[in-house]
């Protein structure tokens, strides 16, 4: 998947967001995070890594955002 570009200049900036973006903080390897076998989640590529939020997380805030390697990053559906 190609890398999309954003223009900030087009952007709407609201001071309150129907949603409550969802801020990653600690990353843990999959297999420590005691996941059940079933839990959907949603996949993303940053830095040449493979990352993962809890889909159903997602559903509920609709915007994650953090750092990785000291780089912003946003995810939202």
């Amino acid at each position: 998947m190609a890398a999309i570009h954003v223009n900030r200049s087009r952007a709407i900036v609201r001071k309150n967001f129907q949603f409550k973006p969802f801020h990653t903080k600690n990353a843990v390897p999959l297999a420590s995070a005691n996941l059940n076998l079933d839990e959907d989640l949603l996949v993303f590529t940053r830095a040449g890594k493979d990352f993962a939020l809890i889909l159903r997380q997602m559903v509920y805030h609709h915007i994650a955002q953090g750092k990785i390697n000291g780089e912003p990053y946003l995810v939202s559906f």
